[in-house]
């Protein structure tokens, strides 16, 4: 495990994730790590959502943001495929 790695935690593959504070009621879908973020799709309005590696560290430590399940492959694909037509998107569902 690299010392980055130890540094900043990293979402799970799949991973939607609930926020608990200020925008309770709202989700995020993990879709991928970028080199200096990761990128999430934000759930109500299904728009891309990013997160620097250590703003999501910081909200997971604190508990403002939570994993509530990693979600089923067809799920995850098909929630993407709707959410997401982007070239990139498109690219991960191969």
């Amino acid at each position: 495990m690299s010392k980055r790695e130890k540094l900043h935690y990293q979402p799970t593959p799949r991973g939607f994730y609930a926020f608990n504070v200020e925008r309770a009621g709202d989700f995020l879908i993990f879709v991928e790590a970028l080199k200096d973020c990761y990128k999430f799709l934000y759930i109500p309005g299904a728009e891309e959502f990013y997160l620097t590696l250590e703003d999501f560290t910081k909200a997971s430590r604190a508990g403002m943001l939570t994993l509530v399940e990693q979600l089923p492959e067809n799920i995850y694909k098909e929630s993407l495929a709707l959410s997401c037509p982007s070239k990139r998107v498109e690219n991960l569902l191969k």
